[in-house]
């Protein structure tokens, strides 16, 4: 088929494929009428009972990008997030009833998220359930063993760190989860009387700086599993298996890699063989997905066979505690340059909440802290409701407003 430029060879089945006539998409449902599998391996150019139609310009983004507009990859992944530290993190506060009542005033929150993974909203009515109207706003609250919404106030016996009065650690929450959730959200309905400020610290600055000091304990921590959990064996046990670093899945055409190291070296000679600008922070913050840090939920190491399955052994195997000494050691190692990062003030961001406030932010980029406060406090003025909203509504609804109000 010519295009500009020059002519272009474009699969029958992948055009046929691409069909979204009536007879293909149904009008009020957007979903397909037939199955990619049903279509015939050799496609007549032009038949009587169908005819695919697309636009010229569809073609060209096709054959530039390798994919439809209707297909792109999603333009609200990590990859326009800006990293931040103390000097440099741009928030803007909103107000509650602008915030509830203005959908534009909505997406420019989101949008705020999605750069900084930080947002505020001011002015939030006192009763319990506004937060649930707030994290609505985004898409269904998600449901945990906690509940819709569960509190944060430090109780005798606690079930969780976070209702004691220790200094509260940085972590991602629900990490003994295998899909943790993506925004959390934190009202602030009375205050404490001492002690208990938020602090939050931006994960991909602190990994990109790891990777530029230590690309080896970076792999490290973007390679090797470890384990969390949630033990409570009369009410809840929850376990999952993890790296810290979660990364996007590395290729370049049909190479598949796994060392982030040979990736940017591959990626970076491409790029300027290609008139690009080579490697760019910007092409590390992409690849990374999720951060999952969280210290008060790990649960104790072990040696993970490269299979499902391990193999049944007639003798004991000395090497697998071997090798299970040299991960600890190696991980440790490497998380302790991690949390070095996350302890420095310039990456801190620190407030404390009054009441009518609430935080919102993306679970699995921005950690959270919380400053300890006094045991007096116990039962005190000291009160934070909380509640999470999940990826997959979350990006529903950013890309719903988006079709409203444009890419900014």
């Amino acid at each position: 088929m010519p295009l500009p430029q020059c002519p272009t060879p474009f699969s029958a089945l992948l055009l046929r494929d691409a069909c979204t006539c009536p007879l293909c998409v149904h009008p009020s449902t957007n979903q397909r009428l037939f199955s990619t599998a049903d279509i015939p391996p050799s496609i007549h150019r032009y038949t009587p009972s169908h005819s695919t139609s697309i636009p010229v310009s569809a073609l060209r983004k096709l054959r530039d990008t390798g994919a439809l507009p209707v297909s792109r990859l999603d333009p609200y992944g990590k990859n326009c997030a800006e990293l931040w530290g103390k000097e440099r993190l741009e928030l803007r506060d909103f107000p509650y009833d602008e915030y509830m009542g203005d959908e534009s005033v909505l997406y420019d929150l989101m949008r705020q998220l999605n750069r900084w993974g930080l947002a505020f909203v001011t002015g939030c009515p006192g009763e319990e359930t506004a937060l649930r109207g707030i994290a609505r706003r985004m898409g269904p609250i998600k449901d945990t063993f906690y509940g819709e919404t569960w509190d944060v106030r430090t109780v005798p016996q606690a079930i969780n760190a976070a209702y004691t009065s220790h200094d509260l650690g940085f972590h991602t929450d629900l990490l003994y989860f295998q899909h943790p959730p993506h925004i959390q959200l934190l009202h602030c309905i009375q205050l404490a009387s001492t002690g208990g400020a938020s602090v939050f610290a931006d994960a991909y600055k602190a990994a990109i700086d790891l990777f530029h000091s230590d690309p080896d304990a970076f792999e490290i921590l973007a390679t090797v599993p470890v384990n969390y959990h949630y033990n409570h064996p009369n009410d809840n046990v929850y376990r999952t298996t993890k790296p810290v670093i979660d990364l996007h899945p590395l290729r370049i055409n049909g190479t598949v890699y796994t060392s982030l190291a040979a990736y940017k070296r591959d990626w970076h000679a491409a790029s300027l063989a290609a008139g690009g600008p080579g490697w760019t922070d910007d092409m590390l913050v992409s690849c990374m997905d999720k951060i999952k840090w969280g210290p008060p939920f790990l649960a104790p190491f072990s040696q993970h066979e490269t299979s499902t399955h391990a193999l049944p052994r007639a003798e004991p195997d000395e090497t697998a505690l071997a090798a299970l000494n040299a991960k600890v050691a190696r991980w440790h190692d490497a998380a302790r340059k991690f949390n070095g990062f996350l302890q420095r003030d310039e990456y801190l961001y620190e407030r404390k909440m009054k009441p009518g406030e609430c935080v919102l932010f993306d679970n699995t980029r921005t950690l959270h802290s919380r400053r300890a406060f006094e045991a007096q406090d116990v039962g005190g003025p000291r009160w934070l409701r909380g509640t999470y909203v999940d990826k997959d509504p979350y990006f529903s609804k950013m890309r719903v407003l988006e079709g409203k109000f444009g890419r900014k």
